[in-house]
């Protein structure tokens, strides 16, 4: 019985190819960034006046037959939640025997070339969303489908159709949490470690985290904005481990919105010293990720008199300490006073220092439930 449904299936998928075949012409899609998270105005000709300035996806088209054959080819966008919103077909063209033809969206909205679209319309969905488009510079959050049908531009008969799918998130949201205060608050900013946890809140993925120096001779006048381009101490791109834009070149992946001042590899933060920092969100566009700088905070490393006798890793778990109750270590706290011994085992196992710091970080982040902490 299995042998015969195998041998009917086998069957069924050869006449599905001799069908294919014997009509001789196909399409296929494909996205230059299938991650993209917003489409700027730029990025997509959506009301058709205009010319699109990054190519967003591909078509091709190929006709496998002996014979040539007149086409039109028709797009619709529609959106998950608006629905139809767009749709225009070209005038028909000609495939020759054996033809392979590529198309991008800019073909389809430039002028006078062979596979522009004709009629576009945009529906009255259609001309709300391009009143916000215009208005923000960028499409809603949405789910966009475009939809493209090939065409025989005398029969009607319909040679394929492929999809190109967009979940368009829109992410931008970006508060700094800690170490310090807002670079033009009055509020006491000093930190007790070189070696400060950066936490901040984000819709986004990617970041850049920037470190400058404050030098000592700039004065009253220079504003957070200036500072940030005196001496650029650190300037790393971090990405969270949850998808997003993708795998960013050169990236280092971080468990969550937070980051650890390393240890090595980068310059050392020196006491009485003021540094400023920002994050800047990076969004997966058709071009460029799109930058969302934060506001700018200021922090100063107080002299740490005896707490120098601290290694880095004990500073780094006071760090994380602090942000999990900052009323534990203040005096009279039931930790004032604590040094970490370093030592930390899992199931009666020594954890590594590296270790040791990704599980802090997701208790701080609240990845890990902490149930049962006892400290000796």
């Amino acid at each position: 019985m299995q042998k015969r449904f195998l041998f009917l299936i086998a069957h069924f998928l050869l006449f599905l190819t001799a069908l294919g075949f014997a009509q001789g012409v196909f399409i296929n899609s494909t996205p230059y960034t299938s991650d993209i998270q917003l489409f700027m105005l730029s990025d997509f000709n959506f009301t058709g006046k205009g010319t699109s300035t990054n190519e967003i996806f591909e078509l091709t088209i190929s006709n496998l037959s002996t014979d040539p054959v007149r086409c039109v080819l028709l797009m619709q966008v529609q959106a998950q939640d608006l629905g139809p919103m767009a749709d225009g077909e070209t005038d028909p063209f000609d495939l020759l025997p054996g033809e392979n033809v590529r198309i991008t969206n800019r073909n389809m909205f430039s002028a006078a070339q062979r596979f522009t679209l004709q009629n576009y319309q945009i529906t009255a969905t259609g001309d709300q969303l391009t009143t916000e488009l215009l208005a923000t510079g960028r499409l809603p959050a949405d789910v966009y489908f475009f939809i493209f049908r090939l065409v025989n531009a005398e029969t009607g008969a319909e040679y394929g159709q492929t999809v190109i799918r967009f979940n368009l998130t829109n992410p931008q949201m970006m508060q700094l949490i800690s170490p310090g205060a807002p670079a033009n608050s009055p509020e006491e900013s000093r930190i007790y470690s070189p070696f400060p946890l950066f936490r901040w809140e984000s819709d986004m993925s990617a970041f850049r985290l920037l470190i400058a120096e404050r030098l000592d001779d700039s004065g009253d006048e220079l504003s957070p904005e200036e500072i940030m381009q005196q001496r650029i101490v650190f300037d790393r791109t971090l990405q969270v481990n949850r998808g997003g834009i993708g795998n960013l070149a050169g990236a280092e992946v971080i468990p969550a919105t937070l980051y650890q001042y390393p240890i090595i590899g980068a310059r050392s933060l020196e006491e009485e010293k003021t540094y400023y920092w920002q994050v800047i969100g990076l969004v997966a566009t058709s071009g460029a990720p799109q930058e969302f700088p934060s506001e700018i905070w200021k922090f100063q490393i107080a002299g740490l008199g005896a707490s120098q006798m601290l290694t880095p890793l004990q500073q780094q778990i006071l760090n994380f300490v602090r942000e999990l109750d900052p009323d534990l270590l203040k005096p009279g706290g039931d930790l004032d006073g604590f040094i970490p011994t370093e030592l930390v085992t899992k199931n009666g196992a020594p954890v590594k220092d590296e270790d040791i710091i990704d599980i802090l970080a997701k208790i701080v982040n609240k990845d890990f439930e902490a149930l049962d902490i006892s400290v000796e």
